[in-house]
């Protein structure tokens, strides 16, 4: 399988001095919580079916992808958020595509496990990049947890709801498996529930998860609720559960099962946290200038002029690097910028 970053869309080194707040394309996003979400790749070798994001070479409505690749860069800017924050923070290496597939994921976890007031460090995955060098290097550099989407133990399947004929589901159990027995790296599977399609695989990859002991700190197992995105894909045939389906379906393989899978913030370690205020408000009027592509066709990345202190997502302009325009925030959430003239 062809790395996934060697796919002919455009794809852009974020370095020095770039803000690494903005954007859900990469940096961080600080919800009011312990736990701070750190992008380091947009990128994505799989193009699963039910993806909410658009990721993976398959994607049509992407047409730049980002690896952030200054790591000093990076601690600076987390370091500077954990402090804020007051410490006990665990960060979570997640994003619109997957870690694993930034070409020095070893030392960004070295680098995250480096920082006063980080507790633990967390990484989300398909797994199609795992294999048994890549685990161990990971629990040497000091990875607590690996959050592992994984939708069913059959290969046929796997290689159906991946989009990729290449994806081998077997060759990820075997390197979990040895990974849960053999360091002292964590385990949480979160399988996606397509109704229809895949609810009894579901109940086997939560099985085999108790099996072979995952959750040895953390709880072991959360089902993702199937959700149709605008931007993402929607599975043919499907119809989207309603929240009160869901639940129900829970419960009833909790009883059916005999396990839990239902969490508290408390369970998880979660907590209140400081949350860096918007700088930015909705309707405010912005100089900024143009630095590069967004993630999807037709945006842009700008940063406030003279501050350059986020990075903004713009729309509805003439896309040019260097060009400065008038902007309007219509979207700040959680520092996530959306802005257009």
């Amino acid at each position: 399988m062809p790395r996934a970053f060697e796919h002919p869309r455009v794809t852009l080194s974020v370095r020095e001095p770039w803000p690494l707040i903005g954007t859900t394309a990469f940096g961080i996003i600080d919800r009011g919580t312990n736990v701070l979400q750190v992008r380091v790749t947009s990128i994505c070798a799989l193009c699963c079916i039910f993806c909410s994001v658009d990721a993976g070479p398959c994607s049509r409505k992407r047409w730049v992808d980002y690896i952030v690749d200054d790591l000093e860069w990076l601690k600076r800017w987390v370091a500077d958020v954990v402090k804020f924050k007051g410490g006990d923070v665990e960060i979570l290496l997640d994003g619109v595509g997957d870690p694993l597939e930034h070409p020095h994921i070893t030392n960004v976890v070295k680098s995250m496990k480096e920082i006063d007031g980080v507790k633990s460090v967390a990484l989300e995955t398909h797994g199609v990049r795992l294999n048994e060098e890549i685990a161990f290097e990971l629990a040497e550099a000091g990875l607590d947890r690996i959050n592992l989407s994984i939708d069913t133990l059959d290969p046929v399947k796997a290689k159906y709801l991946a989009g990729r004929q290449d994806f081998d589901v077997k060759k990820v159990i075997e390197v979990i498996e040895k990974l849960v027995k053999e360091t002292d790296v964590d385990v949480h599977l979160t399988p996606v529930l397509l109704p229809g399609i895949n609810e009894e695989d579901v109940k086997e990859v939560i099985l085999w998860g108790k099996e072979i002991g995952v959750g040895k700190r953390w709880p072991p197992f959360t089902v993702q609720k199937y959700v149709v995105h605008k931007r993402g894909r929607k599975v043919k045939g499907v119809k989207e559960m309603s929240w009160e389906e869901f639940w129900k379906w829970i419960e009833k393989t909790e009883k059916e099962l005999g396990v839990r899978l239902k969490w508290s913030m408390e369970e998880w370690g979660m907590h209140q946290a400081p949350k860096i205020p918007e700088i930015y408000k909705k309707g405010e009027r912005v100089k900024v200038e143009i630095i590069g592509r967004g993630l999807l066709k037709g945006e842009w990345l700008a940063v406030p002029l003279p501050r350059k202190d986020v990075v903004m997502t713009v729309v509805k302009v003439r896309g040019e690097v260097g060009r400065r325009v008038v902007v309007k925030v219509r979207e700040n959430k959680d520092n996530i910028y959306l802005a257009s003239p």
